[in-house]
């Protein structure tokens, strides 16, 4: 699909979407298939995109895209999807995560077990979430780190090679000869490009990491990564502040157990991404 016709996809979508799809973070049992899932979804995302687009009840009656926002949901499938056409790509090869670097983690542990080479490559310092001696020492994960100049023409590599690139906007990207994986991180979170059918293997095992490890970048943030999509990076976005969003969260853990026990929280998926 050209460029043009996806933006105008998205930014009909955008307008005609049901509400459940940034609020709701389970899954309909009355149109849910979990063995075809995700894939259901987007057949009969693209039919009535074929159709000429529709109105909110008919998005609304779509089947489930997976269940929780762990696996994905309605608006993760669709950003993994709007990327997947401007590049080219089937839709399973993209892959979105509100951690930023969850997606680096899951080809690590799949190497790892399988005995492969590991090569990151990035043109940018890299990020403060980025400890090189905690995924030495905690993981044994083993890979090695390349500093390019954007443009440098990247060498053959015996194992798999990471793009690892820090980016503003979702949307098309330049893909280098000799990469494996195109790890785009932003703000919200970050976005894996798998290439080639030699590395169709790893899809099912990145998602696995993202179904147990992590979740899918969350709807709010979704939501603001299609609009940026469609309008560009002037799209306001909205401010959090964790101390109030922590003691809400508290506050409703002991309203729904009737304790006044003091809650300990170990981690929380706030709507703004937060540097993990």
């Amino acid at each position: 699909m050209e460029e043009k016709n996806v933006l105008r996809s998205i930014k009909e979508v955008l307008a005609n979407m049901p509400s459940d799809w940034l609020k709701l973070t389970t899954h309909r049992l009355d149109i849910y298939d979990e063995a075809l899932a995700k894939t259901q979804f987007l057949a009969e995302f693209e039919r009535l995109l074929q159709d000429g687009g529709a109105a909110s009840d008919a998005y609304a009656a779509l089947p489930t895209a997976y269940d929780y926002i762990r696996l994905g949901h309605p608006l993760s499938s669709i950003l993994e999807w709007a990327i997947a056409q401007l590049n080219g790509m089937q839709a399973d090869r993209v892959i979105g995560f509100s951690s930023r670097m969850m997606p680096v983690l899951a080809v690590l542990r799949k190497n790892l077990l399988d005995k492969k080479q590991t090569r990151i490559v990035h043109t940018d310092e890299l990020p403060a979430h980025f400890d090189e001696a905690l995924l030495h020492a905690v993981y044994g994960y083993a890979f090695e780190l390349v500093r390019m100049e954007v443009g440098e023409e990247i060498p053959a590599f015996n194992g798999s090679t990471i793009l690892l690139s820090q980016q503003r906007l979702f949307g098309k990207i330049k893909w280098p000869a000799n990469v494996d994986f195109f790890v785009g991180t932003h703000a919200l979170g970050s976005v894996m490009l798998v290439h080639g059918e030699a590395n169709a293997a790893y899809i099912k095992e990145i998602q696995h990491v993202r179904r147990r490890e992590s979740i899918a970048m969350t709807p709010a943030d979704c939501l603001l990564a299609l609009q940026m999509m469609v309008d560009g990076p002037s799209v306001p976005q909205a401010k959090y502040d964790r101390g109030r969003d922590m003691a809400a969260v508290k506050g409703s853990i002991q309203q729904i157990t009737n304790t006044g026990t003091k809650a300990l929280v170990a981690s929380v998926a706030f709507p703004c991404n937060m540097p993990l």
